[in-house]
Parts: structure tokens; C-alpha cells; sequence
């Protein structure tokens, strides 16, 4: 039996995850699409420097390779959420308000 690479499993089930969220975007009244892609990069960037200095990737060990797969795994989908949750407060703080996109 071959085995399943641990960050294509990863991948495969954030996938998963990302597919049963219904489409949402950020609005803000008075403010235009383009100033809103940039307050939303904006918000990325910080909170992805945010949530690292709380969640380190963990040291690589000789030869090359993480200490403990299931640990990195953990602490990798903990900074996704982290940087999830701190973009979502800073566009918040930025006065916008996430709303679902209507279907077609």
C-alpha cells in the first residue's frame, strides 16, 4: 500500500473544508472593490506575522526533517485558523462587515 503524503492529506481536507463554506465577501459601505483588496491584504499580512509569532514553525531536526509530522500538522492548521480568525477581527476593526454572495 503507497502512502499519502501528510501535506497532501492536509491539502485534501482543507479543500474539503474550504467547499462546504458558503461564499462570502467583505463589504463596507462608501469604499471600493480595490480598497477593499487592499485593507483585506493588509489584514492577511499582519495577522500571518501575528499568528507566527504565536505558532513558530517547528525547528527542522538532522536529517531535514520536521521532529514530529503530526505535531507539524497541528501547528500548521493552528496558524491557518489563528491567521483566519486575526484577519477576520482587523476587518472588522476596519469597519467592514462580512456578507454571503448571493447565488445566481
Amino acid at each position: 500500500m503507497r502512502k499519502v503524503a501528510p501535506v497532501t492529506l492536509l491539502g485534501a481536507m482543507l479543500l474539503a473544508v474550504a467547499a462546504c463554506a458558503a461564499p462570502a465577501r467583505w463589504e463596507k459601505a462608501g469604499v471600493s472593490e480595490e480598497m477593499t483588496a487592499t485593507d483585506a491584504v493588509d489584514c492577511r499580512r499582519a495577522a500571518s506575522q501575528e499568528a507566527f509569532l504565536y505558532i513558530p514553525a517547528p525547528p527542522l531536526i538532522w536529517p531535514y526533517r520536521r521532529s514530529s509530522t503530526i505535531n507539524w500538522q497541528y501547528e500548521q492548521s493552528e496558524r491557518f485558523y489563528a491567521e483566519n480568525r486575526l484577519t477576520a477581527f482587523c476587518m472588522r476593526n476596519k469597519g467592514y462587515e462580512l456578507v454571503p454572495i448571493p447565488k445566481p
